[in-house]
């Protein structure tokens, strides 16, 4: 452990020493002559802000507390900013574990804006397409007006006229015009199935590209973003079913223990591990989710708070009976539980507080005793 202190204290001091090095830069570059361009001065700017931040919130300057610092300060991501806020008002610092979890709750929002640049990509095409169908009626328009133009010519001739000019050479002019809006339209039609082949693949990249946005790539579950959305759509069908609707927080007993003590490769077969069990036992009216970290949340819907305590108590006891072993090692990290807290939706009630109020009954779970599931009651 000391070795361990002694070598983030190297790392912090090289940080301080790179910023103070990066400011001297600075400073002297002022006085000298203005040879790098405004861009680059910006940017220099930019990582002086992130290693301060970092010295601030006593973070190592490693690559996932860099990508926080940078989006924290630069980014659009308010979620991200909150959570960050919240952390330091309540810590005062910010730990590797605080980042990870922010970085996973965050994840969703984080992806929904890499969205916007193919929803962007796809207006272009739809643009386009629109574009070359214009083009193509207004040619078809001017072919039909240069057609009846040839026939009212061919009509106005007199007999002596028609004579001397032979039919041959009356079909080939018609023939010209038609080949030409022939040709046209092939490349139009050409030019729109290249516009709808794109746009087809296009929407398999968004397809794509929203399932992982709503997915925890741990557990491959549902994220907390795509929780809320599940979560709001279930109160709406509640209240117009006059049906019962409870929500359950989930979250493993000592937890931190296994990552101290196992690593956090062995932690996260663990929480693969829970998310399995629990996604074996929900039924078609359940909608699991990883809330973040070592958390769980279940939306059970036409579920009394009773039923949903029996089922989920029923998963509890089943992953409690399993004696695990670390797989690389041969260790025994040894049974696993979880505790975890019941509330109802109230219609009328706003759906933060029905979260708040299981949130509340897991943490009287877990200062009880821990291993079991409470329904949360008021007071």
């Amino acid at each position: 452990m000391a070795e361990l202190q002694a070598a983030r204290g190297n790392l912090r001091d090289r940080m301080k020493l790179a910023a103070s090095i990066l400011a001297g830069q600075a400073k002297a570059e002022e006085e000298a002559p203005k040879r790098e361009t405004v861009f680059e001065n910006i940017k220099k700017q930019q990582y002086l802000k992130v290693y301060s931040f970092l010295e601030q919130v006593q973070l190592d300057p490693v690559p996932d507390n860099y990508k926080l610092a940078w989006e924290y300060l630069n980014g659009g991501n308010n979620a991200l900013r909150g959570a960050v806020d919240r952390k330091l008002d309540t810590n005062g610092r910010l730990s590797s574990e605080m980042v990870a979890e922010i970085l996973d709750e965050c994840e969703g929002q984080m992806k929904v804006q890499d969205l916007n640049a193919l929803v962007a990509e796809s207006e272009a095409l739809l643009a386009g397409g629109f574009k070359t169908l214009s083009k193509s009626g207004k040619e078809s328009m001017a072919y039909a007006e240069a057609l009846q133009t040839r026939l009212d010519w061919m009509r106005e001739l007199d007999p002596a006229e028609q004579a001397d000019m032979p039919i041959e050479a009356q079909f080939k002019a018609l023939l010209k015009i038609t080949t030409q809006m022939m040709q046209s339209t092939k490349k139009a039609s050409e030019s729109l199935d290249e516009s709808t082949k794109k746009l087809s693949q296009m929407r398999s990249r968004l397809d794509e590209a929203n399932e992982k946005a709503q997915r925890d790539q741990l557990t491959g579950l549902p994220n907390r973003w795509a929780f809320e959305q599940q979560f709001s759509a279930a109160t709406i069908r509640a209240k117009e079913r006059f049906e019962p609707l409870s929500v359950a927080f989930i979250d493993i007993d000592h937890f931190k223990q296994v990552n101290d003590t196992h690593g956090h490769e062995a932690g996260d077969r663990v929480l693969q591990l829970v998310a399995k069990t629990l996604d074996g036992f929900t039924r078609g009216n359940c909608h699991l989710a990883r809330h973040g970290g070592e958390e769980f949340v279940i939306v059970l819907e036409n579920t009394t708070t009773a039923e949903a305590k029996k089922q989920i108590d029923a998963v509890r006891e089943d992953l409690a009976e399993r004696s695990l072993v670390n797989k690389e090692n041969g260790e025994p990290i040894g049974r696993i539980t979880f505790s975890a807290g019941v509330a109802p939706f109230i219609p009328g009630e706003a759906n933060r507080q029905v979260l708040r109020n299981a949130d509340a009954a897991l943490y009287e779970a877990k200062n009880t005793g821990r291993n079991q599931v409470l329904i949360f009651h008021g007071g």
